[in-house]
């Protein structure tokens, strides 16, 4: 093994391809880890293939995308022609298939649409690279990024046209299994010659097969120039019908039947890709009729509960607010047939204090439906009456902790726990000519108020299950009238694809809708009159399979 070149320390060998070997190696001048790509013996000694090998590896670096490993360094050493390029972290793509299997469409979306991001900023620079293949392209550990190596055996648009002529045509540049046609039978090749093998690649990438599975040199030939490759439908059912246009589109023999160059490829894979993000967050399988219901189901029951949440706690507010009057002007009715009593009393001694007169008058008052409860206290705390006699002579227990309604100076409105029987309680000193003699507690029922808030929350849910029933009814009748034209033009679309280009839509709709079905009878005209044109059936087909992709 090479142990020096030039100025970089030769670390260990990282792989081989047909004309290279790739080493690890050491720049000690800033102290860089790089990848060193070498011509192998037999072609190191052909003065030919060395000085293209330099010249076409200085075009590639001059290369600057985010999914091109970058070339640091091209150069000669002791007769020996090399590449110093970054070295990526990362395992060759067909590994990385052996190991894991064929990749998930979404992630392969993506990794297609780097790799045509990349070789349409290389063809947009008039370089071919002419050896796509899954070895050529490194793949990050976490699956998410590619890198697009060796353009060891890449030509520039501009270069000398002789030199050109003699790399394009007579000989075999690149890897078999992933040639295109023209490169298999010796034509001149552009960016669609790269465009072909990245659809094998996509191909394996998707199905975890290679496109042309044939073992030697001759039979893979006759498979890429004549022969066709085994449907993806027929290999897996999870790739998109989109991204099978493309890949069948990649994969024509004839080289005018692909994408212009990488920039035009990157653009329909953008779209795919946009498609398949917005299509991912909807349900599959689900019939239009089903899903428009079930959408506008969930929007309306989600802005319904809000509304009705937010008017129910406004009513409450509001109720509560009502009764909390009416129960103060009670506890003030109260409190001024006691204010004289108590005032009175607290001027006599206790053994002649008489509470009889106000006992009687809350026994009285407490025989009302509405009222739970009524408590009298002294200026002490002492109850003096009560709706319950065994409180009589008490302490008197203040409720402070309770979660309060209304609170106004020397006044509190309050909850009463059903743990302790429910209710409103009202909390009122009794003044006497500007003293406070005691306090007023009395505690209302809430069975009106709890009535009146079930009576709203039951018309509240009649009302929404009725709407309910109108939006499904509405959701279903809508997704019905959509999916009825779209049956329609998939039936249209499909007899089309079968070589019926007789095929037209009759309708008298103005809508989008009789748009999309004139859109379609004018394909279909452009159709059948290239059809008549031409003696070629594989055309009609091509063209019969754009339509309808």
């Amino acid at each position: 093994m090479i142990e020096r070149l030039d100025r970089y320390r030769i670390e260990g060998k990282l792989g081989e391809g047909a004309m290279a070997d790739v080493y690890r190696a050491h720049d000690p001048e800033i102290g860089r880890t790089v990848a060193i790509k070498v011509l192998k013996p037999e072609f190191a000694s052909n003065a030919d293939i060395g000085s293209r090998f330099l010249r076409e590896a200085r075009a590639a670096g001059a290369l600057s995308h985010a999914n091109i490993a970058t070339i640091y360094d091209v150069g000669e050493a002791d007769g020996i022609a090399y590449i110093a390029m970054e070295l990526v972290d990362g395992r060759p793509l067909d590994r990385w298939i052996a190991a894991n299997g064929r990749i998930p469409h979404e992630r392969t979306l993506h990794l297609a649409l780097q790799l045509a991001q990349a070789l349409g900023y290389a063809h947009s620079m008039g370089i071919v690279h002419r050896d796509v293949k899954p070895s050529n392209i490194l793949i990050s550990e976490d699956g998410k990024t590619v890198k697009l190596l060796d353009f060891g055996v890449a030509r520039m648009g501009d270069a000398d046209p002789s030199a050109l002529e003699r790399t394009q045509v007579g000989q075999l540049v690149g890897t078999p299994r992933y040639m295109s046609p023209e490169q298999a039978l010796g034509l001149p090749v552009d960016a669609r010659s790269d465009l072909f093998s990245l659809g094998a690649v996509f191909y394996e990438m998707t199905t975890g097969k290679p496109a042309f599975p044939g073992g030697e040199l001759a039979v893979l030939a006759i498979q890429i120039a004549q022969g066709k490759v085994t449907p993806i439908g027929e290999v897996t059912t999870d790739c998109p019908p989109g991204f099978r246009a493309v890949i069948d589109r990649l994969l024509a023999k004839k080289p005018e039947q692909r994408y212009a160059d990488g920039t035009a490829l990157a653009q329909v894979l953008e779209r795919e890709v946009n498609d398949a993000r917005e299509g991912g967050a909807v349900s599959r399988g689900l019939s239009l009729r089903f899903k428009v219901p079930i959408a506008l189901f969930l929007v309306t029951a989600f802005a319904l509960a809000a509304c009705v949440s937010v008017i129910l706690h406004r009513q409450q507010q509001a109720l509560e607010t009502m009764a909390a009057a009416t129960g103060n002007s009670i506890a003030a009715f109260i409190t001024g047939n006691a204010a004289v009593t108590i005032a009175e009393n607290a001027g006599m001694p206790s053994a002649q204090q008489d509470w009889t007169a106000l006992q009687a008058f809350v026994t009285t008052a407490a025989q009302d439906d509405a009222m739970r409860g009524i408590v009298v206290a002294d200026a002490d705390g002492t109850i003096r009456a009560s709706s319950n006699p065994q409180l009589l002579g008490r302490r008197y227990q203040s409720h402070d902790a309770e979660d309060a309604i209304l609170e106004q100076p020397d006044r509190r409105v309050t909850n009463v726990s059903d743990a302790d029987g429910g209710g409103m309680r009202f909390v009122h000193p009794v003044n006497y000519a500007g003293v406070r003699f005691g306090t007023v507690d009395l505690v209302l029922k809430r069975d009106a108020l709890n009535a009146a808030l079930s009576t709203s929350k039951a018309l509240f849910a009649g009302l929404s299950a009725a709407v309910m029933a109108v939006v499904l009814l509405i959701g279903y009748l809508s997704g019905a009238f959509v999916a009825r034209p779209l049956r329609r033009l998939r039936k249209a679309l499909d007899e089309m694809t079968a070589g019926d280009l007789t095929t037209r839509i009759s309708h008298q709709r103005r809508d989008e809708v009789g748009e999309a079905f004139n859109a379609f009878n004018r394909a279909a005209s452009t159709a059948e009159v290239r059809s008549a044109s031409t003696s070629k059936p594989s055309d009609t087909a091509v063209l019969a399979t754009r339509i309808a992709a």
